[in-house]
């Protein structure tokens, strides 16, 4: 037993020799053996404590991963193969390719790709460019659908840019067809656009007009020389240079009310003069067209109304009232002549005297048809305008009440043209956000113009509104004031169509309307239909 104890106790006699000798070492070296024997004495922790875990198991213990991307459609493949084994077998100019390159370029634009779209494109008009000549007509798709992805992009510089690329080829490949004349009418409209955005420096953005005056021109020549001088396929370039007269009034106006103290004030007034006898020999021409093909007595009066709007926006009145005076009279059938009455031979002076004729009241249709203005004056030259049908027998007034309401009962702001309309979209009732009340007098000026309570709110959604945070409903609150302050504005300086009665303009009643004063999307752009 002693010597198994002893070989127990052996080890421990050899530590506290070794520990003994530690303990003069650090003495040797200044450190305190009390500290030392301190922290010996502290049981060392077995284990170190582990901090505690929180797991939240209303969070996934994941983050969530991004849905792989679709797969990509077998047609993309199946292009892209071709394309390189084209090129591998003719070289980068291998024929055939321009057809592949279009077909994988629309296909990536189905996919909304159109930056990769845009570049596959493009590369397919400098191979065409290369094969088929610098004016190839294989171009003109590549082309249209290299415009699209581009307006996709919102590169809208890039996009006139292209679409005067695209002029030249259409001008050079189209000539003398009428997929020409449908290219011009798309590259008038274009240019019209580019006007609007405002594109490139400002000193060049009236020349926008100026190229799409000359496309519309170049349309209607074509279109005479195709389908005949007095052909409805002319309406359709006429209707683009109308509007483009309204643009060149705004543009004179604007200039003139920026010099209004400069000695050009003549020279304005009288490019005003001769944008007004422009407006005015294409509404002409567009009634005399209609006309000859058989239009009703309503669209005549359409027509007839559509000349006294212009004269009513360029401020020339009486212009105007003889042309509204004109449109009420082709639908409204004239009073019933009175009853005659026996009366005694010297009694001739006192008898009713026949009431004048709508003739004799009014200048005569045929003068309208041969183009002459109501006030004498020299045709602009750059009015391409066809020779008037011959003249016709007047038509008898019908009643149409449907088209005298739609005409001359109806508040109608100015310019009545979808793409010129001077307010936002409204409704004629209260059911809308922004409810306003105003009149129009006799002269088609707003006024007693008001801004309508907004209706009552349920409770529940007061109770909903109240939980809101008061600093973004003010300043939503404010955002709206001044987009009303500025429809105001807009429509104080509007010109409305008078509304007729009798046959002469009066004041109308008190008119209710409801604006959504919404800023519109800018994500999608009406450009060439293709």
């Amino acid at each position: 037993r002693i010597t198994r104890r002893r070989g127990i106790l052996a080890p421990t006699r050899r530590l506290s020799i070794q520990r003994g000798l530690l303990l003069l070492a650090l003495t040797g070296l200044g450190v305190s053996p009390s500290t030392f024997a301190a922290q010996d004495s502290e049981p060392a922790p077995a284990e170190a404590e582990a901090a505690p875990i929180v797991i939240d198991m209303a969070a996934p213990l994941e983050a969530k991963r991004p849905p792989p991307p679709p797969p990509e459609p077998s047609a993309l493949g199946v292009y892209r193969s071709y394309i390189q084994s084209m090129e591998a077998s003719a070289g980068a100019f291998a024929p055939g390719l321009t057809e592949q390159l279009l077909g994988l370029g629309l296909n990536l634009q189905a996919l909304n790709r159109h930056e990769e779209a845009e570049a596959v494109l493009k590369r397919g008009v400098h191979v065409s460019r290369v094969q088929s000549g610098l004016y190839g007509a294989d171009q003109i798709p590549l082309l249209r659908a290299e415009i699209r992805s581009l307006t996709a992009l919102g590169r809208f510089d890039e996009v006139d840019e292209r679409q005067r690329y695209l002029a030249r080829v259409e001008a050079e490949a189209l000539e003398g067809t009428p997929a020409s004349i449908a290219a011009l009418l798309d590259q008038g409209a274009w240019a019209e656009q580019a006007w609007e955005l405002r594109l490139g420096e400002v000193e060049t953005h009236p020349e926008h007009l100026a190229r799409s005056w000359e496309y519309y021109r170049l349309a209607y020549n074509q279109t005479g020389n195709l389908f005949g001088d007095q052909s409805l396929e002319l309406v359709k370039p006429l209707e683009g240079m109308l509007r483009l007269q309204y643009h060149f009034a705004s543009l004179q106006r604007d200039s003139a009310s920026h010099n209004s103290f400069d000695n050009n004030n003549y020279r304005q007034t009288t490019a005003l003069g001769g944008v007004y006898r422009r407006g005015e020999a294409v509404l002409t021409n567009i009634y005399a067209l209609k006309r000859f093909n058989g239009s009703s007595p309503g669209e005549q009066a359409r027509d007839l109304t559509r000349l006294g709007d212009w004269a009513w926006w360029m401020g020339r009145r009486s212009h105007a009232y003889n042309y509204y005076e004109q449109a009420w009279q082709r639908i409204t059938p004239p009073p019933e002549p009175p009853i005659e009455v026996d009366t005694p031979a010297d009694a001739g002076t006192d008898s009713e005297q026949p009431l004048p004729s709508a003739e004799d009241a009014e200048p005569t249709v045929a003068a309208l048809e041969n183009g002459t203005p109501a006030e004498p004056s020299p045709q602009d030259d750059e009015v391409a305008a066809t020779d008037a049908p011959p003249s016709e027998p007047e038509p008898e007034p019908v009643d149409d009440p449907v088209m005298r309401a739609a005409l001359f009962e109806t508040t109608t702001p100015l310019p009545d043209i979808d793409s010129l309309r001077p307010l936002p979209p409204f409704i004629r009732s209260d059911a809308g956000p922004v409810v306003v009340q105003f009149r129009v007098n006799e002269s088609g000026k707003v006024t007693d113009l008001e801004r309508l309570a907004v209706k009552e709110v349920s409770e529940t959604e007061q109770s909903e509104s109240e939980n809101i945070a008061s600093e973004p409903v003010d300043i939503e609150s404010e955002a709206l004031d001044v987009a009303v302050e500025r429809l105001f504005r807009k429509m104080r300086r509007a010109r409305f169509r008078p509304r007729y009665e009798a046959g002469a303009p009066v004041e109308t009643d008190m008119i209710v309307w409801s604006f959504d004063l919404t800023p519109p999307g800018t994500d999608s752009m009406a450009l060439q239909p293709q």
